[in-house]
């Protein structure tokens, strides 16, 4: 591996890294990351698979993004002697892996250290559960890695309930860019609106959200439901729609980048998340820092970020019921406590979930890995 290099950035002395990340191009979690480190001085290059390439261009021009030669699943394992060779040549400094899972698997394979993986949800809350074969695989892929970083301490503490080894987990949580997300002037409009910003996928409770949308509406006629995002429930969830009576009320808006959101949210009385599962809940987070009031779920990722009563309202998973409660309780209230509550969120956010600062806990755990010759 290169010897840890020392250069000036930024009017600060910084030890200067070079990161060969072993992640998904698809993910916004690892553009994000990638972003902000390369921001802060490091040398990235990100290693994907020739498939996940949705984000490539959203990826900062100063990061080298290398196609793996074998796509698929089999791209996990069969890319490792090619792999290896260019992290050899590459003379990188750090390791950083991205899911447990898949790239977890591979970075592991190659056996190069130091070795920094990060979990970021499924890949703790799902997979391992799924059978012997990917919990084995999982456990495995934590023994290689030197540290692992987790976005919550909800998802540290799920990664304590079945890996027993003394290992260092830190938690970096994945917040937001506050000079992106913050308050905008709200849209005048003559009806109240309630919104969801999601991937239409089953696991995050669109179908429950549109049943208790259904309930209020039936009562009070002034109301209407966004649902932005995309995926292979739309059609589903547009038939369920139907079906109940409240398609022209409910407005399927679309997929919508992520620099776009604020915007969104400026048109939203109050967001609702009633997801299943979630390992950190950074939707309900982005909806806090625009002064925007939150419904989620009582899942563990949501119970961490959200305050009750203060900053939002938490309702039982899959309760319809308790749901289109929480909704009248929200149409409701007075536009005073509502916007209180918004600028609670506000000032929760700031305090917890500055992106700045977060990352600065993200680079305490990689330049740890370095230091300690791992």
């Amino acid at each position: 591996m290169a010897k840890y290099k020392k250069s000036y950035l930024g009017g600060y002395l910084r030890n200067y890294m070079k990161i060969a990340f072993i992640s998904s191009g698809n993910s916004i979690h690892v553009k994000k990351i990638a972003n902000a480190l390369v921001n802060k001085g490091y040398d990235i290059t990100l290693f994907t698979l020739p498939d996940h390439n949705k984000l490539i261009d959203d990826f900062d021009k100063r990061i080298v993004i290398v196609n793996m030669p074998i796509s698929g699943k089999k791209g996990y394992f069969l890319n490792c002697i090619w792999l290896k060779k260019k992290i050899i040549e590459g003379k990188y400094n750090l390791i950083n892996s991205h899911y447990a899972s898949g790239y977890g698997t591979l970075a592991r394979i190659i056996h190069v250290h130091p070795f920094v993986l990060a979990v970021l949800g499924t890949d703790v809350f799902i997979y391992p559960f799924k059978s012997k074969r990917n919990m084995y695989r999982i456990i495995k892929n934590f023994d290689a890695a030197d540290i692992l970083t987790s976005t919550s301490h909800v998802m540290k503490s799920k990664i304590e309930e079945f890996y027993k080894k003394d290992k260092k987990i830190y938690v970096t949580p994945f917040g937001v860019d506050l000079n992106l997300f913050y308050p905008r002037e709200k849209v005048e409009k003559d009806f109240f609106c309630f919104g969801i910003i999601k991937k239409i996928e089953h696991g995050y409770g669109i179908d429950v959200l549109i049943k208790a949308f259904a309930k209020l509406s039936a009562i009070y006629g002034n109301v209407r439901l966004y649902i932005f995002g995309r995926g292979k429930a739309l059609d589903e969830y547009r038939k369920l729609a139907e079906n109940l009576g409240v398609s022209e009320i409910v407005e399927f808006k679309g997929f919508v980048q992520n620099e776009l959101v604020p915007t969104i949210l400026a048109n939203i009385d109050v967001a609702c998340f009633p997801s299943y599962s979630e390992s950190f809940g950074v939707a309900a987070v982005e909806a806090m820092a625009c002064g925007v009031p939150v419904i989620v779920s009582d899942a563990d990722g949501f119970m961490e970020v959200v305050e009750r009563e203060k900053t939002g309202l938490i309702v039982p998973k899959g309760d319809i019921g308790e749901l289109a409660n929480a909704m009248e309780r929200m149409y409701l209230l007075s536009p005073k406590d509502r916007i209180a509550m918004g600028k609670a969120g506000v000032e929760h956010v700031k305090e917890h979930y500055n992106f700045d600062e977060n990352i600065s806990l993200y680079i305490q755990a990689i330049e740890h890995a370095v230091k300690n010759g791992h």
